[in-house]
């Protein structure tokens, strides 16, 4: 065995410099070694992106919503909070009404919105919003300057911020599409001012630039809820249990006209094609490590076809053929070996340098986020490294059958 492999490695480097690897062997290695790095690095930031959306998902949505879907009203909802919040297995409740509106800031910029009428205190025991607070607070408090016409306050994305050009202090009007109402002059919708308290900034585009938070009290008077609510907003202990814990909760409300939605059932298409994408993209860098291994393949055939002579000589000094073809075996051995512990190091250190550093800025509203996250999963290399190894293995076994068949006597006539 420590000949074959003595002799394998010998044949990895150049004739004029026994310490110089050959120009095929140093292909070889790279073409592994961009294989296998790629693959690290899309993968880590596959399950960045995927870690990031799922956490910023639970950081501005419940873990299970209650509505009623019948007549989209929940009354006398002090009682059904009480009911929800002591079911084994939730951690909190609040109360909300979620409705749609146009919000117009001061210049006339216009956006929808989608409007969250919430108790402060109450919502915060519900999801992580205070964490994503950059400008102002999660209040509906403000101390009106003198001068200032006093309004009830608003807590609104930034990108919101951006379309309407506006700040903490500064004043937005709300418009509410679902009362309608048509007079004399033409249509007429209810509108209200309302003043900017605080500012949020998830990094998902679509929370920022279309959730806006107001009282429950100032919703349920501008869209007509009355004393009444739309949703019961839950908190789980465990998110994993979200679809076992939305039909139990709504078995504790009494069943019909009470219904209920998950997080996951909410994004689970997101989710899905997230999984999918991760999936099709380890195939097509596996066919990167692929052409590789066809550099492999070529490379220790051509050695073969270049030994010739030398094979000849060993099997007549009595190597066995299984003998000569281990030497092949191990040069494509230690080809993949090289390249794939080459790419795992340089894909690894990639992937920290973009995680450390924001390198690259995208698009928040295509991606959902402002830059690339990353996860560097231990499990992830470990398939990409056994994978990268088997189909080296796998290249070698042509070359390998070629020298060992190689009749003896013919190669050194031939030569």
């Amino acid at each position: 065995m420590r000949v074959e492999l003595f002799i394998g490695l010998r044949y990895l480097f150049s004739r004029r410099n026994s310490r110089i690897p050959s120009i095929f062997t140093l292909i070889s290695i790279g073409g592994v070694l961009l294989g296998v790095m790629a693959l690290i690095v899309i993968l880590a930031v596959l399950n960045g992106f995927h870690d990031d959306l799922k956490e910023k998902i639970l950081g501005t949505m419940p873990h299970v919503t209650l509505l009623n879907y019948v007549d989209d009203s929940i009354t006398g909802y002090d009682s059904l909070l009480a009911l929800v919040e002591n079911t084994p297995g939730v951690a909190d409740a609040s109360p909300l009404i979620y409705s749609e509106g146009m919000v117009v800031g001061r210049g006339g910029e216009n956006t929808g919105a989608f409007v969250r009428g919430v108790i402060p205190e109450q919502e915060r025991q519900v999801v992580d919003i205070d964490n994503y607070i950059y400008s102002g607070a999660f209040s509906f408090d403000y101390e009106e300057t003198e001068g200032e016409k006093e309004y009830p306050g608003t807590v609104i994305g930034s990108y919101m911020a951006q379309i309407l050009r506006v700040g903490v202090g500064d004043e937005i009007t709300l418009w509410a599409p679902k009362g309608i109402k048509i007079t004399p002059f033409g249509l007429s919708a209810p509108w209200r001012k309302f003043r900017v308290t605080g500012i949020f900034e998830t990094g998902l585009y679509e929370v920022d630039a279309q959730f806006l938070y107001v009282s429950l009290a100032d919703a349920q008077s501008f869209f007509g809820y009355r004393d009444a609510i739309n949703k019961i907003e839950v908190r789980l202990e465990d998110i994993e249990r979200a679809r076992e814990m939305r039909d139990e909760l709504v078995d504790v409300l009494g069943g019909y006209p009470y219904s209920a939605t998950d997080w996951i059932s909410h994004n689970r298409n997101l989710f899905e094609a997230l999984k999918l994408e991760k999936v099709v993209m380890f195939i097509i860098l596996t066919l990167i490590v692929l052409v590789a291994a066809s550099n492999i393949v070529s490379t220790l055939t051509m050695l073969v076809m270049d030994k010739n002579r030398e094979i000849g000589i060993l099997r007549s000094m009595g190597l066995t053929s299984r003998a000569v073809g281990r030497i092949f075996v191990f040069n494509g051995l230690i080809i993949g070996t090289v390249g794939t512990a080459l790419g795992a190091s340089c894909g690894w250190g990639l992937s920290v340098l973009l995680n450390t550093y924001d390198l690259i800025s995208v698009p928040g509203d295509v991606y959902f986020i402002s830059s690339i996250p990353v996860n560097i999963q231990a499990g992830d290399i470990v398939i990409i490294c056994a994978a990268s190894m088997a189909i080296s293995l796998l290249a070698t076994l042509y070359p390998a059958f070629r020298a060992a068949t190689l009749p003896p006597v013919e190669a050194i006539r031939h030569e």
